[in-house]
């Protein structure tokens, strides 16, 4: 219950950053897809785009388009460099996402890293300490995630 609600309010949170995230205006996105960190950040073609890992292949389609439009150099020709460098990154993750061995590749890797996630707030989670709620008793299936 304890990680159910704490996943709650960080998934949450996320969200409402990324409802932020996508309103966001030519010079802004150029920015975030610029800012410090940017560089690891962008080999998530997820963050990237803006997109859940669950996202449909029509969301992901509608969210290469709106960015891509919001991007381009020709309609940033103030910041012509950056904006060339963040549709060049846009691109690569819609390229990236069309794959689906290299779509289910990254859905893997996001997933294990939640599930990672999810056993830290757990370990740390001071009700994880009683024998009842000891983090070896969580349950795991085939792929190793918490169940």
């Amino acid at each position: 219950a304890v990680v159910s609600t704490q996943s709650g309010h960080y998934g949450r949170e996320v969200k409402a950053i990324e409802k932020k995230d996508s309103n966001m205006t030519s010079d802004q996105q150029i920015d975030r897809l610029h800012k410090p960190g940017a560089k690891y950040l962008n080999l998530n073609p997820f963050y990237v785009l803006q997109v859940d890992p669950d996202a449909s292949e029509d969301e992901i389609k509608k969210q290469f388009r709106r960015l891509s439009i919001l991007l381009h150099p020709d309609k940033n020709p103030s910041d012509r460099e950056r904006a060339t460098n963040a549709f060049e990154v846009v691109n690569k993750a819609n390229k990236l996402l069309k794959e689906e061995e290299t779509l289910e590749k990254f859905k893997v890797i996001i997933s294990d890293a939640r599930n990672r996630v999810m056993r830290m707030v757990w370990v740390s989670s001071p009700l994880s300490r009683g024998p009842l709620h000891a983090p070896s008793r969580l349950v795991h299936n085939s792929r190793g995630n918490i169940t």
